[in-house]
């Protein structure tokens, strides 16, 4: 369906994706499987899509309501329910960012479908500094955020600004508890679309290992975190190389694991054989730009 009156209504109070031109907002409203609510643009490309399977199936047969009219009646009625969503909002400021208030807020959004998750993420990181541990308090907008994102229809725009936020917070808390937490979606969710995972976490940690901390503490745990980023790195490319392994020539999600791998012969010769739609489009096109410029570096005289 393209987007109806009822879905540009709800996006004008909590943030959901209606056009392009909003990404990375387009993580509020994500994959499910089996029971889609699927919104297009005004051209026909997909935007997002959810399963709230029965919710929707209960309101669509006791009230009689369109897909996109029960998806906006379960994110209101959970909207006006109390304690409303910027009360909890105030309250984990007023508390300084506590545990219970960071719970209360999680379980708000749960209870709108997931509907303003990446609101509360970025509430969580621009208010960090009112919180007793700014640090922690970062760290959970960007667990919030990546949990968002690898729900979402795939959006090259989100995965990016959640690499962003992943190697800020590195940068400007190294050392700090959270640390480990923070660096396990990088690879597995952050880079899940990138070519070349090995390579690109190699860069990654060499680049926190080398910050200038001016503490010798830190500098040990960006080292450490630099490591477990590697380790965590060689899992997931185990798991893809193994999962490959078992796939048929033409299964879906093969051309992204030979991405994943970096084999770039193979990667350029899926996408010339792969009509590339929609969200696809940036990510293919990185994907070629990555692969010819490895072969380039393997054999200069094809550049």
């Amino acid at each position: 369906m393209l987007p109806s009156k009822e879905l540009r209504e709800l996006s004008k109070r909590v943030d959901i994706c209606l056009s392009g031109k909003t990404a990375p907002k387009g993580c509020d409203i994500r994959f499910r499987q089996f029971y889609w609510l699927m919104a297009f643009d005004d051209r026909g490309e997909l935007l997002s899509a959810c399963r709230l399977a029965d919710r929707l199936t209960e309101q669509e047969k006791k009230f009689g309501r369109s897909l996109p009219e029960g998806l906006v009646a379960i994110v209101d009625s959970s909207l006006k329910s109390a304690p409303s969503l910027e009360e909890l909002e105030r309250r984990y400021t007023k508390a300084k960012g506590s545990e219970g208030a960071f719970q209360a807020l999680r379980e708000k959004v749960k209870a709108m479908a997931g509907v303003g998750q990446m609101r509360l993420a970025d509430f969580l990181v621009k208010t960090a500094a009112k919180t007793a541990d700014p640090g922690l308090a970062r760290a959970r907008g960007i667990l919030v955020e990546a949990a968002a994102c690898d729900r979402q229809v795939i959006n090259h725009a989100a995965y990016a600004r959640l690499r962003k936020s992943i190697d800020g917070f590195i940068k400007d808390h190294a050392g700090h508890p959270s640390g480990v937490e923070v660096i396990k979606p990088l690879a597995n969710v952050a880079l899940k679309y990138s070519f070349d995972l090995a390579t690109t976490c190699k860069e990654y940690a060499s680049t926190w290992s080398s910050v200038d901390t001016g503490s010798d503490e830190a500098r040990k745990g960006l080292r450490k975190l630099s490591q477990q980023l590697l380790d965590h790195c060689d899992a997931e490319v185990a798991r893809a190389d193994k999962k490959l392994s078992r796939m048929k020539p033409n299964a879906y999600g093969r051309l992204r694991l030979q991405a994943r791998l970096g084999r770039a012969q193979e990667t350029l010769d899926g996408i010339r054989a792969t009509k590339s739609f929609g969200v696809f489009r940036p990510i293919h096109a990185e994907w070629r730009r990555e692969a010819a410029a490895k072969l380039s570096a393997q054999d200069p005289q094809k550049k």
